[in-house]
């Protein structure tokens, strides 16, 4: 018996006990970001840039969301920009069907990429104006107003950074564009919208929401990864100079980078075209409130994705006429068209139908400077629409000015120290120019303003007065394909 009541009592002190030691346990709250990046226009699968087929698309990714959301009740949704531009249902609508889908999905809030600004201020704009979220992006301004200080337009929903309170923890979300912009896109299509530095923009951001009494600071960039900053992406400085950022969810450089720590702040990105989609895990102390735990990753959408019902019956309209679109015949080759090496016929072809459309535009040109997007060689038969998305896939716009001689030299020598560039000038010889005489000639509007800070002369030159620099309201891709429905067979 003496026994018996020994285990009693200890059994009995044991169970009594419990509750005091519960009472010392600490719990943990998770909270989970889902993320997307340079989607691009892309609903449906996809292809990688090394051919790999059936991967990625928005109707894949808002399945994994939709898995995701139903384990994880305390979350949010964020798109790191570059979202509508890059395919023809992207094209026919002017990013709407983009940004619908977003709004169908329940998105928090996305980012401007620099690729928002192709179709110009009015489509970015309009974008705004559709999207249900918040915009948040904070190192730009519209007529010298930051956002945030924007009045009387869409601008005015631009928020430098959102607060977002989720699972009784507040998420301070900051957004930043790159600063490149202005080495790519001209002034025309801009109409007074800037970029400024975004570590200015971090540093008062930073200091904003941590007066809001945040639990942890998030920074959305549509910068990305490098193993060394550039001018486009300065992330490595910004997390340096910048403290108090927990987590850094980039996108813009096409990167699949899972998790990778830059000053102890936990980075991450999910590739492009959706073809990964990426989640981070924040998980909280509940009794002290401090984050305690940081996870990123990313998931290729791969065929173990359905496509979501709800995406695909949403956007079955305009999927269908870019469907139909690029079905269309824009004319015939008789036989090949070679595309390899400088100067090559493919470039011909090209340059042959910039000087056509300024033609048409009542702004001839005796000359073009131009390259190729190694592009395979053109076979024999029918063409469509989809080839010429093929052959010229950015929507750059064409740019005509008036230059010397001289200048031309300087810019074929400068284009000379661009590694890989097949930029050549095509309708002129360069041997027999005269250097004080000026010469019209086309150009498109990415080179024209440096092209990526690599032009920098001849930036130079087609902002002085003297070359009456216009930028033609024609795309390349367009110019193109007018070319083929003028000619319906090309040699």
């Amino acid at each position: 018996m003496k026994n018996s009541r020994r285990q009693f009592l200890t059994g009995a002190a044991a169970w009594v006990a419990a509750p005091a030691i519960a009472d010392k346990t600490r719990s943990i709250k998770t909270v989970s970001l889902f993320h997307t990046t340079d989607l691009h226009g892309h609903i449906l699968p996809t292809e990688t840039y090394d051919d790999i087929g059936n991967v990625g698309g928005l109707a894949r990714c808002a399945t994994q969301i939709r898995r995701w959301r139903k384990a994880c009740p305390d979350h949010l949704l964020f798109d790191i920009g570059d979202v509508y531009q890059g395919t023809i249902e992207g094209y026919q609508t002017k990013g709407k069907v983009m940004i619908e889908s977003f709004n169908k999905m329940g998105y928090d809030g996305w980012v401007l990429g620099n690729h928002e600004f192709d179709w110009g201020l009015d489509v970015v704009e309009s974008a705004i104006k559709t999207s249900r979220m918040p915009v948040i992006t904070g190192n730009v301004t519209v007529e010298g107003k930051k956002a945030g200080a924007i009045e009387g337009n869409a601008f005015s929903k631009l928020a430098p950074w959102v607060i977002k309170e989720v699972g009784g923890f507040r998420i301070g979300m900051i957004g930043l564009i790159t600063p490149g912009i202005p080495s790519w896109s001209r002034p025309e299509l801009l109409k007074g919208f800037g970029v400024f530095d975004p570590l200015e923009s971090l540093k008062q951001s930073v200091a904003e929401v941590n007066a809001e009494k945040v639990d942890a600071v998030v920074v959305l960039g549509h910068m990305g990864w490098r193993r060394e900053d550039d001018y486009a992406n300065p992330v490595q400085e910004l997390l340096e100079k910048v403290e108090g950022v927990d987590i850094y969810i980039g996108g813009h450089t096409h990167q699949d980078r899972p998790s990778w720590y830059w000053s102890n702040v936990l980075c991450t990105q999910a590739n492009y075209y959706g073809i990964n989609c990426g989640r981070v895990d924040l998980s909280f102390d509940q009794e002290s409130r401090k984050l305690v735990k940081r996870n990123a990753w990313t998931v290729l959408m791969d065929d173990r994705f359905e496509l979501d019902p709800v995406i695909v019956e949403s956007t079955k309209d305009v999927v269908g006429n870019a469907a139909e679109r690029r079905k269309t015949v824009i004319g015939k080759v008789e036989s090949v068209i070679s595309a390899r090496g400088k100067n090559s016929p493919f470039w011909q072809m090209i340059c042959r139908s910039f000087l056509a459309t300024a033609e048409k535009q009542k702004l001839p040109a005796e000359g073009v400077f131009h390259g190729t997007f190694e592009t395979p060689d053109v076979q024999p038969g029918v063409k469509t629409i989809d080839d010429a998305w093929q052959w010229i896939p950015y929507e750059n716009w064409l740019v005509h000015a008036s230059i010397t001689g001289e200048q031309i030299r300087m810019i074929i020598a400068e284009a000379g120290q661009v590694r890989y560039s097949d930029r050549a000038l095509y309708g002129l010889d360069p041997a027999t120019l005269e250097p004080t005489r000026r010469y019209r000639i086309l150009f498109n509007s990415y080179d024209s303003q440096s092209g990526g800070r690599r032009l920098l002369r001849l930036r130079e030159i087609l902002q002085e007065a003297e070359s009456k620099t216009t930028l033609i309201p024609v795309n390349t891709r367009e110019a193109l394909i007018d070319y083929f429905a003028d000619r319906a067979e090309v040699k």
